[in-house]
């Protein structure tokens, strides 16, 4: 795996491009205003967490237009941060955002939205690319991503991939978009838009360079499917294909919403965590499991023997594998994001990784 170091971060590029993002990206989903949209970090603490993943080296910032249940205050806190600093930061990063939902007008409890004003119809994209332009206070984007496939329940498009696709490529040739990718996606979906974007493409670097699919060493097995029915051996396709294609993994919860932090185990439940307060509902069936609880355990013990955190040994386990480009980090604290980039340094041997395979087997 051939690196790159800027002050203190390793770099991996991202697909087949020339584009190099940091091995630890920040996550900016639970960023905002607290107050207001059921964020965990607003700007006063924000804007000190962000000049510092600065001086480390970690560029790779990662949000979407619909965080925070559709308010779209991570891309304005971000925005009132490049207007805050100098040119020279927002040259430096690498910025990418994500379009598929709805987003509310600022300070809009509700809203009411008609059919054309979420999805991937050529209306809905180009006009959602240049609303986030707007709240992120800058003239484009480093990597956008289709958030969501735009599938019925049989499986088709509701959207002609073509139509997506050439939206896409549009953007890109107006300068507001300077890559493309995907987030949570199947390798059949995969194959299908690559193959749509190469017939609208105005040239063959018109490409998808970039994946996020949730990946994690609690759920391997996801990496492949939104779904619980996947297996190693589907993880392992998933692998084998974007490698073959060139297609970069950027996973995300990628510390299966901090239960591979520590804040939670056996018999001490951190009860201000994510998985706790009300957003963090729709996970807790699925994550707070006997099974996962008592791999933690052991993953604990691998880490002590290894001299680092139970995290560092997540994110390191992630990078251990070639296809991965980049790890999104959802942090909000300081603390959080020293831990974090301290991953890089981690080295796992193969029998390290023999063992670790073992047992999320």
């Amino acid at each position: 795996m051939h690196t790159k170091v800027f002050r203190e971060m390793k770099y991996r590029r991202m697909g087949h491009s020339g584009l190099w993002v940091s091995e630890i990206g920040l996550g900016l989903w639970k960023w905002g205003d607290p107050v207001y949209d059921g964020s965990r970090i607003g700007e006063h603490e924000g804007f000190r967490i962000l000049d510092h993943a600065l001086e480390l080296g970690v560029t790779h910032w990662d949000t979407a237009n619909s965080y925070n249940f559709g308010s779209g205050n991570s891309e304005r806190l971000l925005g009132r941060y490049f207007a805050s600093r100098e040119k020279k930061v927002r040259n430096e990063l690498v910025l990418a955002t994500k379009v598929r939902n709805s987003v509310r007008d600022e300070h809009k409890m509700s809203q009411d939205f008609s059919p054309n004003e979420l999805g991937s119809s050529r209306k809905y994209i180009i006009r959602a690319v240049e609303d986030s332009l707007k709240r992120l206070q800058t003239d484009w984007i480093d990597v956008l991503y289709d958030h969501f496939p735009d599938n019925l329940p049989d499986g088709s498009w509701e959207t002609p991939l073509e139509e997506t696709w050439d939206a896409y490529n549009l953007l890109v040739s107006q300068g507001k978009v300077r890559y493309l990718a995907v987030s949570n996606r199947t390798i059949t979906q995969l194959e299908q838009e690559s193959n749509a974007l190469e017939s609208v493409a105005s040239n063959p670097s018109r490409r998808i360079i970039g994946v996020q699919n949730a990946y994690n060493v609690l759920q391997p097995f996801k990496l492949s499917s939104l779904k619980n029915l996947a297996t190693r051996s589907d993880e392992k396709d998933f692998l084998d294909y974007i490698e073959k294609k060139q297609i970069g993994l950027v996973p995300y919860i990628p510390l299966a919403v901090g239960l591979l932090t520590g804040r939670y185990r056996k018999g001490n439940i951190d009860t201000s965590g994510r998985l706790s307060d009300q957003a963090g509902e729709e996970w807790r069936d699925e994550f707070l499991t006997s099974r996962n609880l008592e791999l933690v355990e052991k993953l604990n013990l691998i880490a002590k023997d290894k001299g680092c955190s139970l995290a560092q040994l997540a994110i390191a386990w992630l990078l251990s594998h070639d296809a991965v480009c980049s790890v999104i980090t959802g942090i909000t604290k300081m603390d959080q994001l020293k831990d974090n980039a301290g991953a890089i340094s981690v080295s796992l041997t193969k029998s390290d990784l023999a063992e670790l395979d073992k047992l999320i087997s």
